[in-house]
């Protein structure tokens, strides 16, 4: 395995990294376009939103576009859209579903709830 350590924050990160998110600081990771667009749409308070198949990088543009984000003062949230269930919910059910997971998120759990 080849590790690598240095400016990028994660002493001995794996420079290969096997399905999943890369992690932020990981010497592999490719900077794209994607990555400086979606990181000046939210910051300029814009919508945006990543589609991609399966296995493209959309986890960790996110993950690192939120570490970028968060660095500069602003409180971001990561939901997982798939975990607020299926077919089977109301959609009072899911905005529900989707109200708690922010709140999760954003260390606001109990108020969400409330």
């Amino acid at each position: 395995m080849i590790t690598v350590s240095g400016d990028s924050g994660q002493a001995n990160a794996p420079f290969f990294v096997a399905g999943g998110t890369v992690p932020p600081g990981s010497p592999s990771y490719v900077e794209r376009v994607a990555d400086l667009e979606l990181y000046e749409y939210l910051k300029a308070g814009d919508y945006a939103f990543v589609l991609n198949s399966r296995q493209m990088g959309k986890s960790s543009l996110a993950v690192r576009t939120i570490a970028r984000l968060s660095n500069d003062g602003f409180r971001c949230a990561f939901v997982d859209l798939t975990r607020l269930g299926g077919g089977t919910v109301t959609p009072e059910q899911w905005y529900s579903g989707l109200l708690v997971e922010t709140g999760r998120a954003l260390g606001l759990r109990a108020e969400a709830i409330a």
